[in-house]
């Protein structure tokens, strides 16, 4: 496992590099870059899970099975690339490529990813109008994953390339209550 930062971002990029062209290959770009996002976040929020797939006293088999039970339906290619990683004790490197990945696919679709997390299902109505309106101000195609999150409570959070618009009424909330009682 690499100690290094240089050489954990030279490990990672190959790593995005890699499964770039293996997605590439079967025309899967953005769907990997989305189900590698969905893998980072599930392993960095469930520590039982993050447990497993760190310790290295349990056999990288044992650890490759538990990805597959969970994570089976992704992309082969995604699979086995945490395959190896697994093997070889770099999936500490795995928030590195993860963002890598990201940043090389979009570059390679011409694209821009936007997460955008709401209470209910986006309408086509609104799809397609954060669509044009970022695609306007990035001058390239857009590209939303969507996330379903009730405890935003309404509203919309949009988030691309580190920066977060958060119109979330959870949001709003919280800054009436910081500017409540800031005034007493």
């Amino acid at each position: 496992m690499p100690t290094d930062r240089t050489i954990a971002r030279k490990e990672s990029a190959v790593y995005a590099q890699v499964l770039l062209e293996a997605a590439q290959n079967t025309g899967s770009v953005f769907e990997v870059a989305s189900q590698l996002e969905q893998i980072s976040k599930a392993i960095y929020a469930n520590i039982d899970l993050r447990t497993a797939l760190f310790d290295r006293t349990i056999p990288s088999d044992a650890r490759m099975g538990v990805v597959n039970e969970i994570f089976g339906n992704f992309d082969p290619a995604l699979l086995a690339t945490l395959g190896v990683m697994i093997k070889r004790d770099d999936l500490s490197l795995l928030g590195k490529v993860t963002n890598a990945f990201a940043e090389i696919a979009e570059a390679a679709l011409n694209a821009v990813f936007i997460d955008v997390t709401t209470v209910v299902p986006l309408d086509e109505g609104l799809r397609s109008s954060i669509k044009t309106k970022y695609a306007d101000q990035f001058g390239c195609e857009v590209l939303l994953r969507e996330h379903i999150d009730p405890s935003i409570m309404g509203g919309i959070v949009l988030n691309s390339r580190g920066v977060s618009i958060d119109a979330s009424v959870a949001s709003q909330l919280e800054n009436a209550r910081v500017t409540l009682a800031q005034t007493k």
